[in-house]
């Protein structure tokens, strides 16, 4: 192995990254590289840096380019005066009228039975705005892979929108309300400040928040190369007992390609609906799609201002819609096991498109009611009678998963001691 590290300046990373083994090579090398260490008997695999992606990157992009954006894009507002006034516990958060997604998955009916609580979502993304108030006192300490050091910060705008669906402070007289807006948020950064990483920091991103004790694992990222290393990082977390959720891609009118890690084993896909209840325009399709919801319009807090709220589509911010549904049902239900969890969310689900599961809404699109309805019916009923303090034990929900379809190409490989990942990107086709 000495000549071949030789020849191609083969130099390891410190970065900590499971089963995975990252190293540099010089630029140009890439790929050769990888195809002569997959001649090596102790290397299980070994492939190229793929490029990652914002799921919604285009549309931040355009805005700030163009300001209002048009069908597509986003619109930046300012946080009104305005109230919305607090009935029966609606939330009072001013721009709560306008989150149409929460009424349509019927999130005020479920949060009178959970609201998150004691449930940590990891949001894999360009990080989070780390004192945004309706954030702050519920984020727990993350990592950033771009810089490689604990302060996940957002540059880019993107987690924050993302961790803002899934978990904004409700009844604050700010901004918006969370699906979760008790749970927890740990962020991690693998995306710069453009939008953009490589996969090797997701990988390395998901071994950690998996060591972490994440419940739940957002990832609004798209990517185009079915990488074995982040399919051995999903595993682990699977192994874990973590739910893992991935958007599916805003790329249905652009040839509709298959994207990563969304079409991978052990990853929840996540397509997006608009207000008719209709398959968003530019949601990426697929066998691997297994659960749609709200994707077009949806608001979320927008940094550095901490008073500026977007409009914003795009598969990312529908996939925590989900995130946040699956930490309603975990925090109601803390010994559901991630298989049951999932069982819940998708046959729960309101059946769109064709009859049963289809490529462009998978299950469905979700609602948090009859998720919560499906949950508390598989407990035991001594465990919802109050001053009972005896555990929870894991009980299977009363549907049954369905199979995962056929025909999507989902690396599995079997962890070695020893795979070989190099570090340098390989610009995407």
């Amino acid at each position: 192995m000495t000549e071949t590290a030789r020849k191609f300046d083969l130099r390891p990373s410190s970065v900590s990254c499971g089963s995975v083994h990252i190293h540099s090579v010089r630029p140009g090398t890439e790929v050769e590289a990888a195809e002569v260490f997959m001649l090596d008997p102790a290397v299980e695999y070994a492939e190229p840096d793929y490029l990652i992606f914002a799921a919604s990157a285009e549309e931040i992009a355009d805005v700030k380019r163009r300001g209002l954006g048009d069908r597509g894009g986003l619109s930046g507002v300012k946080q009104s005066s305005m109230e919305v006034e607090d009935e029966a516990g609606t939330p009072n958060d001013p721009f709560y009228d306008r989150q149409w997604g929460l009424a349509t998955i019927e999130a005020e009916a479920a949060w009178k039975f959970s609201t998150g609580s004691n449930v940590t979502i990891a949001v894999i993304d360009s990080g989070v705005d780390l004192d945004h108030p309706e954030l702050a006192g519920r984020i727990v300490e993350g990592y950033d892979f771009v810089n490689e050091d604990t302060v996940a910060d957002d540059d880019y705008g993107h987690g924050t929108l993302v961790a803002g669906v899934a978990a904004a402070a409700a009844h604050n007289d700010q901004g918006i309300a969370g699906v979760a807006w008790n749970a927890k948020i740990l962020p991690v950064k693998v995306l710069d400040s453009q939008g953009q990483g490589v996969s090797s920091n997701l990988t390395c991103a998901l071994y950690w928040v998996a060591d972490k004790g994440a419940d739940v694992i957002n990832i609004s990222i798209i990517s185009f190369g079915p990488s074995f290393g982040m399919q051995s990082a999903v595993n682990h977390v699977a192994n874990e007992g973590a739910l893992v959720f991935s958007a599916s891609g805003n790329l249905f009118e652009q040839g509709n390609p298959v994207t990563y890690p969304a079409a991978l084993d052990n990853v929840i896909a996540v397509g997006a609906t608009d207000e008719d209840d209709a398959h968003a325009w530019f949601s990426s399709a697929g066998t691997f799609v297994d659960v749609t919801a709200p994707g077009v319009g949806v608001y979320s807090p927008f940094p550095p201002s901490h008073t500026e709220y977007r409009s914003v589509n795009g598969t990312s911010l529908a996939t925590p819609h989900v995130v946040g549904l699956a930490a309603l049902v975990l925090s109601a239900a803390p010994g559901l096991s991630s298989e049951e969890v999932e069982t819940v969310i998708e046959q729960s689900a309101v059946d769109l498109g064709e009859t049963g599961r289809d490529d462009k809404f998978g299950h469905g699109r979700i609602d948090a009611t009859a998720a919560m309805s499906l949950t508390i019916s598989s407990l035991p009923v001594h465990l919802m009678l109050p001053s009972v303090n005896s555990p929870v034990p894991t009980v299977t929900p009363t549907a049954t998963p369905s199979p995962t379809p056929d025909g999507t190409p989902n690396p599995t490989p079997t962890p070695s001691p020893t795979p070989t990942q190099t570090s340098t990107p390989t610009p995407s086709q």
